[in-house]
């Protein structure tokens, strides 16, 4: 049976074969990395782990400074590694530089691993695409409706108005504090694109705009610990970027937050910009429709979004539950044509015009005829694929 359990990293065992996605520490099994964000690439620390990750996630990393790429394999959005029966492949994740969503491909399903993603294009990244998938271990560090981040144009302008006709003119230099791998070479590229003001990047934003630079992205910046930098901000006229945790000792620096967590903070000593290279709720409320997954797990969520799972059971009609140690598995059951036909004509003739049917009614309603909750999805897809039904975020209804 194909399982899936957490246990110091994201395990998916299909028979006598396992692999460890993103693990925390040590793992016994082959390792995949999604990106080269600290909380997900720890398995670059440990040089006896089989790992695979894509180019740019292991030159990140090693730029700076949180791991080696000993033991290493290569794989990149299309291509796929195998670990016995485990087919693991990747896809854009839309996220950071080398992100992938890992999909592993077994005999009896599939399992999608999100990582960090994000389903809107940046101004550095094309957006991730739902995967089809069996389960879907999906991050949920956004997915509360608190979470709704306004357009990438809009919070760059906000950004730029900010800087050149707040800040600057009292004498003052914008400093934003954010991750050094993914919004710093955003916040980079769209000083660049709107403005001529000189980008300053300090430490770890520094190395990791370097390796952007060297797989062909544009970014125009100068370090601010060189002589050139520190003759600009001793200028003022200019932007700097730094990470997030960096002690910032200028009094002429003008603080901002750049950071999903922005939308919900309000009243704080830095300016807030809600940039997020994550999804936002509805945003993984879309990517999780087009997965058409059996079941989803959860992870990376916060008190915040302790109440998705219950949310996805309830609105969409998706079994869905926090992740854990003690093992989430699928059987695929094969699906009868005929039987598909029939469930089709039977939904048709539970719904009635102008009314809004949630999925989880009709599943029910068809279970009582003997329908799997499998069959009935696949039937709902069918008659929405051919317009007999048109589907919203309340649910389906038959087309006008």
């Amino acid at each position: 049976m194909l399982t899936v359990r957490y246990r110091g990293g994201i395990v998916v065992e299909y028979g006598c074969d396992a692999v460890t996605l993103d693990p925390t520490g040590l793992t016994p099994h082959p390792a995949f990395i999604s990106h080269a964000h600290a909380d997900h690439s720890a398995a670059f620390k440990h040089p006896d782990i089989w790992k695979g990750s894509t180019e740019e996630t292991r030159r990140l990393v090693e730029a700076l400074g949180w791991g080696r790429g000993q033991n290493w394999r290569k794989i990149r959005a299309g291509s796929s590694l195998c670990v016995g029966e485990i087919e693991v492949r990747g896809h854009n994740a839309g996220h950071v530089l080398g992100s992938l969503l890992l999909e592993a491909i077994t005999p009896e399903g599939t399992v999608l691993y999100t990582g960090d993603f994000n389903v809107g294009d940046s101004y550095t990244m094309e957006a991730a695409e739902p995967v089809e998938c069996d389960i879907l271990v999906v991050e949920t560090t956004f997915a509360s409706p608190l979470f709704s981040f306004p357009s990438r144009r809009e919070v760059a302008l906000d950004m730029v108005k900010w800087a050149v006709f707040d800040v600057i003119p009292r004498g003052r230099t914008p400093a934003f504090r954010t991750d050094p791998i993914g919004n710093a070479q955003e916040i980079i590229s769209i000083f660049n694109r709107y403005t001529n003001l000189p980008v300053l990047t300090l430490g770890s934003v520094t190395r990791a705009s370097d390796v952007y630079k060297a797989y062909g992205f544009k970014l125009e910046y100068i370090d601010a610990r060189s002589d050139e930098g520190e003759e600009l901000l001793e200028d003022g006229r200019c932007i700097l970027i730094a990470p997030k945790g960096s002690k910032l000792s200028s009094e002429r620096l003008e603080p901002a937050l750049a950071s999903g967590w922005a939308a919900i903070m309000r009243g704080r000593s830095s300016r807030p910009f809600p940039l997020s290279d994550h999804s936002d709720f509805k945003g993984v409320l879309r990517f999780i429709r087009g997965c058409r997954p059996k079941k989803v797990l959860t992870f990376h969520g916060t008190a915040l979004s302790r109440g998705f799972p219950e949310y996805l059971r309830r609105k969409l009609g998706i079994e869905a539950y926090p992740l854990t140690a003690r093992g989430e598995g699928v059987r695929l059951r094969p699906r009868s044509e005929e039987r598909i036909k029939r469930c089709c004509e039977q939904i048709l003739l539970e719904m009635r015009s102008g009314f809004i049917y949630r999925p989880s009614w009709l599943m029910r309603a068809m279970a009582l005829r003997g329908y799997s909750r499998d069959e009935t999805q696949e039937a709902i897809r069918r008659l929405v694929e051919r317009g007999i039904l048109r589907e919203d975020e309340e649910g389906v209804k038959i087309a006008q």
